[in-house]
């Protein structure tokens, strides 16, 4: 249902970091003989304990708001209605960037984020117009 909606994953992680960063492996530091070090990998390894569960959470947040899309896809192909809107997109991308500006974090991450659920959802509701005709 979802093949070919989305763009091709990034294999190569690392492959966009500049020369000025590292990786460093949190879990090999753990056991390290510096205090500090062990102490800080230690942390960061419960914090991250904290942000699989946010994780988590967002991809049952997605599936469930890609559920609806999909009955509003349904919706207007029986209608005839055109995949996109144009003037709730606008809307949104101002709703969510405010949402984000409230909330601390950057308004552009968040029109991003509205960008790619948009654009899989339309995508979603061309193929739903498809198979209606």
């Amino acid at each position: 249902m979802y093949e070919g909606l989305y763009p091709p994953r990034r294999s190569d992680r690392l492959g966009h970091m500049s020369e000025s960063e590292s990786e460093t492996t949190i879990h090999d530091q753990v056991k390290s003989e510096n205090q500090v070090v062990a102490d800080c990998a230690g942390e960061v390894e419960e914090l991250r304990d904290g942000i699989d569960d946010i994780d988590a959470a967002v991809v049952h947040i997605l599936a469930e708001r890609f559920r609806v899309t999909g009955r509003i896809g349904r919706l207007k192909a029986r209608a005839g209605f055109g995949a996109a809107d144009s003037r709730r997109e606008t809307q949104q991308v101002a709703r969510l960037r405010g949402l984000a500006k409230e909330s601390g974090l950057d308004p552009d991450l968040a029109e991003a984020y509205l960008h790619l659920v948009a654009d899989a959802a339309k995508r979603l509701h061309l193929r739903a117009g498809a198979e209606e005709h």
